[in-house]
């Protein structure tokens, strides 16, 4: 991927590993965000969708893990993107920078500069979830 959209930034008290396994399993996409309906676990990847009518009413998502990010891969949808979740912080706290980006040569209907402020509130919104899931304990009562 070639070309970063945008980025979005959440802080919650929770610790860097906490969030992290949280994101590792795509599976938990069903509780922050609100229009994803099925998320099936393949042998290397995993199949999404949604509700509602969206850019990518199907797609797939293959994960990737490093030290401090979590990368998700989507193809197969009409926009072909990836996730970058950068994880740091200290002390309780961790920050999640995520950061979207696309190939330069996508080919879409719609041009990206149309496309990237409604992007934007979507997947800020989503991670506004994803932080208040966090918070409420739910995952440290799972673990």
């Amino acid at each position: 991927m070639d070309q970063k959209l945008f980025s979005n930034v959440v802080l919650v008290s929770a610790e860097i590993e906490e969030v992290k396994r949280l994101l590792e399993e795509p599976e938990n996409l069903l509780k922050w965000i609100p229009e994803i309906t099925t998320v099936d676990k393949k042998k290397h990847d995993f199949s999404i969708t949604r509700a509602k009518p969206a850019l990518n009413q199907q797609e797939t998502i293959t994960v990737e893990k490093g030290n401090n990010s979590v990368i998700y891969d989507s193809k197969g949808g009409r926009l072909e993107y990836q996730i970058v979740f950068l994880l740091s912080g200290q002390a309780g706290q961790t920050t999640i920078q995520e950061d979207v980006y696309v190939e330069k040569q996508t080919d879409i209907f719609l041009p990206l500069k149309l496309l990237v402020p409604i992007a934007k509130y979507s997947f800020n919104t989503n991670l506004n979830n994803l932080a208040a899931f966090i918070e409420s304990g739910i995952v440290r009562k799972n673990s």
